[in-house]
Parts: structure tokens; C-alpha cells; sequence
């Protein structure tokens, strides 16, 4: 899974066969160690602090006044019409996707002609809760219930509702939308323009109707890439060009990088045509043992590739020596951006139960032996690769060092 840079084979800089992998995802042996390896993984990704499927909350569920009393808060701030520390009191979930425009444009239209008081916590119910927005589910989540008074043109009513809070490890925070839908259309109405950054990155649905992108990237997937990284470019004022293709082979089949056969190689990026190229058979065998994502993780990596020869990242200076520049660096920023991938995956709702463990399995079963990672074509051990991976997964793109 690396970039393939010269036309002499002896200096291909993709996973140099993949060989060994073929055999051993194709062998019964796979079944024993992936059994191991899942174990591991499983440990490895839901021990550490920090994030489970979410930021880590330090309150305590049998602690509830907090939250209610930062209900009570909010509903003050309506009352006083305080829609811009509204929304600076969003989680920051919230808020690496929502401006604080679209929030007070939002509460402006809403409250026109209404007026509202402190609300009445009727409970407070520690239990999991899942944003509709991206998909995301938060174990420790607080819902509080409340009896909130409104006045329009002088009549009150009293009307029941619900806030779900989530701590962020510092304070509160509320959650504005209930739907991708309601979101996209407040952004457009008040932040038209905006691109959303932070964890992941939310995706509008409609770039993913592109008829360019679906013609280029008919996968959905492929097309979800695409449009993540147009969006990333977008943000910080870069000119993106798309790979100009993503191409599967069976057989042997002629590349800008060269003659490829399908029996050795396995996927790779040819920086001379800008093109992805991967075997038909060993998708089916990635996709047969470890899942359609682990194999959406493949794509994801050479992907990365293509982002950093954009960038003009020259792999032509890789060497065996470590540090930036060598073969392990570029591998593993690569690693990094397909974690920062799986992260903008799972936040935009992409992903269903069991895909992150299988984007670990499959970064963490193409690891090299040990003997190869002074090699030019190194891309780690299986412990590196989950390292780099798991640091974009874990703090999104800045954690790559892309630079962009």
C-alpha cells in the first residue's frame, strides 16, 4: 500500500508483494491469528482515555445537579437573548461542524415574536445518546427533561422538552441539530460558504450527488474520499485535483509506473499518472476475511499518497534512513490519514458496528517483518501502522503533520 514511483521494479515503493499477506489471508492459519489479533486490537482500542466513540466525560451519572443546573442556564440565556454565548457553550463536537452564525441565525428566526423563561427540570436521565447529526453515540451522555414558558404576543404556554448534555472533560455542552438535514439547511441559509473542520469534518450529501464525482468515483466510497479531501483543500484556500482514477486489474496490465501483475502486486499509487490501482482478487480477499471497510482502509492509504504527492511531498528522496523523508515517514503519515479517514467516516454516520476494528485489523495485519523496516519500501511493523493510524483516528487530520 505505498506510492510507486519509478519504472525499474527494484524501485516500485508500494508493499513490496503483499505476497506474504495474499497466502496468509487466503491459509486456515489466518483464522488463528486473526482471533489473537482482534483481541489485541479490541484491548488496544478501547482502553485508552480520551475517546471511546467520544470525549471522555468526568462527571459522574449519580451526580446529575450539574447538568440540570446548566440547563437551567441555557434557558436563561434564551431569555436574555444571548444567542452568541449560546452557541459558544455548543460541545465541541457541536462546534467543529456548526458555525455560530447558522446557531443564532437559527435562534433570531426562532424567537421572533417570542419571548421564554428559566425552565423546570422535571428529570435527569444518565443514559447513552446518539447525534443524529453524525452518527455518533456518547455512553455517558446526560438527558435532562424540562417544562420551558413561552410567550407569543402575550399568551404563555408551557411546553415539555429535552437537551441532551455531554461533558467534555472541562464542562457541559449541547448538541445543535437533529438532523444532517436541519444542519445543512441552516448553514446555507446563515454561513453559506462554510466548511466545517475539526473531529472529522461533516459532509454535505449533496457533493456526493456530483455527476463529475460519480462518474469519476462511482463507488461510494472512492466518492467519499473525494469529497473529504476537496472540502479539506477547500478550507485552507488549496487547489484539489482528484486522483484521476481508481483503477482495478486482474491478469497483468500496463501502468505509467510500469507493467503490473495482479498475482504480485496488490495495490499502489503510480505518481506518474495519478492513478490508484489495486487487484481484483485481492480485494475480494480483503473484503472475504476482514470486511468491506478493512478494504475501504487500503483505498483510504493510497489515497493519502495521492494527497501528499499533491502537496509536492518528492518521494523520489526516500531513503532507508529514518526520520522525515524515508520510506517508514511517508507510510505512516499515510497510515495516519487513512485513520483521520475512518474518523470522518464514522462522524458523518458512514460506518456500521464493527468497521474501526476492521480498519485495525487490516493496518495492523499489513505490517512488515522485522527484517524489512530498514528497507526503502518500509511501510512498519503491524505496531507502528496501528500507532499511526489510531493518532489519526484518535485526533483527526493536524495529528498527521500534513501540513495543510
Amino acid at each position: 500500500m505505498g506510492a510507486r514511483m519509478h519504472i525499474p521494479r527494484t524501485s516500485r515503493l508500494g508493499l513490496p508483494t503483499y505476497t506474504g499477506e495474499r497466502a496468509f489471508l487466503d491459509g486456515p492459519e489466518c483464522r488463528v491469528v486473526r482471533a489473537f489479533v482482534v483481541g489485541l486490537i479490541l484491548l488496544l482500542h478501547w482502553l485508552p482515555a480520551g475517546r471511546v466513540l467520544a470525549a471522555a466525560p468526568s462527571f459522574t451519572p449519580d451526580d446529575p445537579a450539574s447538568a440540570a443546573e446548566f440547563a437551567r442556564d441555557l434557558s436563561r440565556l434564551e431569555e436574555q437573548r444571548d444567542w452568541w454565548t449560546l452557541a459558544a457553550l455548543m460541545h465541541p463536537d457541536s462546534a467543529a461542524v456548526v458555525p455560530e452564525s447558522a446557531v443564532t441565525g437559527w435562534y433570531e428566526s426562532e424567537f421572533a415574536g417570542k419571548e421564554t423563561a428559566e425552565l423546570t427540570v422535571t428529570a435527569v436521565t444518565p443514559e447513552p445518546w446518539t447525534w443524529p447529526v453524525s452518527g455518533r453515540t456518547y455512553m455517558e451522555s446526560v438527558t435532562v427533561s424540562y417544562i420551558q414558558p413561552y410567550w407569543i404576543e402575550g399568551v404563555r404556554s408551557d411546553l415539555p422538552g429535552e437537551i441532551h448534555l455531554v461533558h467534555d472533560g472541562e464542562r457541559w455542552g449541547w448538541f445543535f441539530g437533529g438532523s444532517q438535514a436541519f444542519l445543512h439547511d441552516q448553514i446555507a441559509r446563515y454561513a453559506p460558504g462554510f466548511v466545517p473542520s475539526g473531529i472529522g469534518g461533516l459532509i454535505d450529501p449533496t457533493v456526493l450527488q456530483d455527476p463529475d464525482r460519480i462518474a469519476r468515483f462511482p463507488d461510494p466510497m472512492e466518492a467519499e474520499l473525494d469529497a473529504w479531501w476537496a472540502g479539506q483543500f477547500a478550507a485552507a484556500g488549496r487547489e484539489y485535483a482528484p486522483p484521476h482514477g481508481v483503477v482495478s486489474f486482474d491478469g497483468a496490465i500496463d501502468t505509467a509506473c510500469g507493467r503490473v501483475d495482479a498475482d504480485v502486486e496488490t495495490a499502489f499509487y503510480c505518481v506518474l499518472d495519478h492513478s490508484i490501482y489495486y487487484s481484483a482478487s485481492f480485494r475480494a480477499i480483503v473484503e472475504q476475511n476482514i470486511g468491506d471497510f478493512g478494504w475501504a482502509v487500503v483505498i483510504a492509504h493510497e489515497w493519502g499518497h495521492h494527497i501528499q504527492a499533491q502537496l509536492g511531498m518528492d518521494f523520489g528522496l526516500r531513503s532507508s534512513a529514518p526520520g522525515k523523508g524515508s520510506a517508514l515517514h511517508w507510510e505512516s503519515q499515510a497510515d495516519c490519514l487513512a485513520g483521520a479517514y475512518t474518523d470522518v467516516a464514522e462522524f458523518n454516520g458512514w460506518l456500521e458496528p464493527g468497521d474501526v476494528d476492521e480498519a485495525l485489523l487490516m493496518t495492523g495485519l499489513s505490517g512488515d517483518a522485522e527484517d524489512a523496516a530498514a528497507t526503502a519500501a518500509a511501510h512498519g511493523t503491524g505496531d507502528d501502522r496501528l500507532r499511526a493510524f489510531t493518532r489519526g483516528y484518535e485526533d483527526g487530520l493536524p495529528a498527521c503533520d500534513l501540513g495543510l
